[in-house]
């Protein structure tokens, strides 16, 4: 008995020191310091006189992509359309046959001779499951070279919670596309989600940028690179027959298109991620998110959950003062199916202030896009959600586009998608009501399941 309980007193403590070494790097602080605040002020993303006089056809172009079976074949149409390079990175990988598609379509790239790289996040975005034979085709191309960001490590749990959670196609280091999404069929038909791609750039524009960022992320020591001996060249030939079915009945399989004049001329577009490592970051977007509220007449903020802690929220609430309109628009406990919401939701009256707007989307459907909007001009797209894990802990990138066209379609979207679909919180934290929506029943079950998940502090760092 005494050999028992010692073993279970040493396993026990084995497991607090493990998960205190896994927590404790986070519990510093972090700040973003005066000298990298200079970079990303609002006048940091704001055109010149000389970049706005410039002519259209030297401008980067933006064009808004909703996530839908049309932007998916958009992104096949792309990446079909490469002519030397593709680098793809992204949070994770979906079982299913999009997927499929798109990996398929990266290997017919490689064959014709484009040099692919792939980076996936090494915890949640391997190719495994249904996806090893895939996975392993590309692993064994001699055009293709596949890398995870920060696998498991059992002896460094420091770094056990990073995640890279960008999501960039990158094409021919002139074209890009930028968002939220992940790979595959739920992301693009079940998701309410945003993609821009980016065209007629290059080395000095937004693009370089983030191929630079790329470069970056292979050389920052968290990267590994992964090949396999396994290969089966049936399972090749299936993939490759499916895929073609399915491209060459997409509706861009056939057409020529004009990356040079596609979507709208932007005067500026600014490529912005936060640091590289495995360890607490300084908070580099969420304070170029704050530089741009500060001082607006109107911000809108799209983001699944909000999960902002202390400081930051008192913050945010603070610039919204500043702030003529301020929305929120965020996900209903209806239609959530991330338990990170569980947070937002039994602290939302924290958000209830007479300058923040607080709406809650009605549809069957979650939102997914992370998307903000300031003063009609400058239009924010890209992986990062308003909570701690995009502040401090993951990779993310965005692009800033100073637009004031492209702002228009932006916030016609909102509108029409999240706006018209969503019910305000009173200040009693139940809907202020509405003719023309009703809110949607939440089963009991559910409720018990997200309370119990709030009372759980570390609940704010699990997705």
């Amino acid at each position: 008995m005494f050999v028992v309980t010692t073993i279970v007193c040493y396993l026990f403590a084995a497991i607090i020191w493990y998960a205190l070494a896994a927590m404790t790097p986070y519990a510093i602080i972090a700040e973003v310091s005066p000298e990298q605040n200079k970079s990303i002020t609002r006048a940091a993303f704001t055109a010149t006189r000389e970049q706005i006089d410039a002519d259209e056809n030297v401008k980067e172009r933006a064009l808004l992509m909703p996530t839908s079976e049309q932007s998916f074949c958009r992104r096949l149409k792309l990446v079909e359309d490469a002519k030397a390079t593709i680098d793809h990175m992204v949070f994770d990988n979906y079982e299913g046959k999009f997927t499929e598609y798109y990996y398929t379509a990266l290997i017919r790239a490689a064959d014709r001779g484009v040099r692919v790289r792939i980076l996936v996040d090494g915890k949640l975005g391997k190719l495994s499951g249904e996806l090893t034979n895939l996975g392993n085709i590309i692993q064994n191309h001699n055009n293709i070279e596949l890398y995870y960001f920060n696998t498991f490590n059992f002896w460094n749990p420091s770094a056990l919670m990073t995640l890279m959670h960008d999501k960039v196609l990158i094409v021919d280091g002139s074209k890009m596309i930028v968002g939220g999404v992940n790979m595959g069929t739920g992301a693009y038909l079940s998701n309410f989600d945003m993609e821009v791609m980016i065209t007629n750039s290059g080395e000095n524009g937004s693009v370089g940028q983030a191929s630079e960022y790329y470069e970056q992320m292979l050389s920052s020591g968290c990267v590994e690179r992964y090949k396999s001996k396994r290969r089966d060249h049936s399972s090749k030939k299936h993939y490759l027959e499916q895929y073609e079915q399915y491209y060459f009945a997409c509706e861009f399989s056939d057409s020529d298109i004009d990356y040079e004049k596609q979507g709208i001329a932007a005067d500026k577009i600014t490529f912005l991620t936060n640091p590289i490592s495995k360890k607490k970051k300084s908070p580099i977007i969420l304070q170029a998110m704050y530089n741009l509220m500060d001082g607006a007449e109107e911000s809108i903020i799209v983001t699944p959950y909000t999960l902002l802690q202390g400081e930051k929220k008192s913050k945010l609430r603070s610039l919204a003062e500043k702030n003529e309109k301020f929305l929120l628009i965020t996900n209903s406990l209806y239609n959530t199916r991330n338990v990170a919401y569980a947070d937002y939701y039994y602290n939302r009256d924290d958000y209830l202030t007479d300058s923040i707007t607080l709406l809650e989307f009605q549809q069957k459907n979650q939102l997914h896009a992370k998307l903000f909007s300031f003063d009609k001009r400058y239009s924010v797209i890209g992986s990062f959600n308003m909570d701690e894990r995009s502040a401090h802990i993951d990779t993310e990138s965005v692009v800033i586009i100073d637009s004031p066209e492209f702002n228009t379609v932006l916030n016609e979207y909102i509108e029409r998608t999240f706006i018209r679909d969503s019910l305000r919180v009173g200040k009693n934290n139940e809907y202020i009501h509405d003719d023309n929506i009703v809110p949607q029943p939440v089963p009991s079950s559910k409720k018990t399941k997200y309370a119990f998940l709030s009372v759980l502090g570390l609940v704010r760092y699990l997705i």
